[in-house]
């Protein structure tokens, strides 16, 4: 059942909302060094790669509490290609002119998908070349999510973004990855 809450406005007097758990997400495919802006562009994509209608900010009168951060890589993703990536990152969120988190990016884990195990090859020398591949960022394990103290608050029409900055010593496959970036809390709308 949700919660509502009723808000002030200068203009319009008061505003009832209801408030639901319903992540913010969108994704951006990581394929070089550079700066990945997410909730900018949602024009013409799927609800599977986001869920935000806005370019870069929540319609009127919409609000948002951002409680929690995950970065979940496409599970076709190479092992090798999500260690270069966490090792190379930097996670920002801003909402208008403030910054409000900035840490690497390897702190963000996902708490879903797949735990990956590939063992091949054999002792043999006639055999296949030996090889060893584990891929693991955070365990699948919905707890396990980057949880914030102080809640980050995103006002109806605020521009906001968050990014992910891909540093130059980053060594990615051809095709790279898909990463999507979901921001957990409390989505405030208007009851219809």
């Amino acid at each position: 059942m949700p919660v509502f809450r009723t808000v002030t406005d200068a203009q319009s007097g008061e505003i009832k909302l209801e408030a639901i758990h319903q992540p913010i997400y969108d994704s951006a495919v990581i394929n070089a060094a550079g700066v990945k802006s997410y909730f900018q562009n949602p024009a013409g994509r799927s609800q599977l790669q986001t869920n935000v209608t806005t370019a870069g900010q929540l319609s009127w009168p919409k609000r948002f509490s951002v409680k929690a951060f995950r970065c979940v890589p496409s599970f076709t993703a190479l092992a090798t290609d999500l260690l270069s990536y966490f090792d190379n990152t930097v996670f920002r969120c801003n909402v208008g002119e403030k910054q409000y988190l900035v840490l690497p990016a390897m702190l963000i884990t996902p708490g879903t998908g797949l735990e990956i195990q590939l063992l091949t090859g054999a002792a043999d020398p006639t055999a296949p070349a030996n090889g060893q591949n584990y891929a693991r960022h955070g365990r699948p394990e919905q707890r396990n999510i980057y949880a914030l103290i102080h809640s980050i608050y995103i006002p109806p029409v605020q521009n906001f973004v968050v990014s992910t900055e891909v540093g130059a010593g980053v060594t990615l496959s051809t095709n790279g990855f898909t990463l999507w970036v979901f921001m957990e809390g409390e989505l405030l709308r208007e009851i219809q």
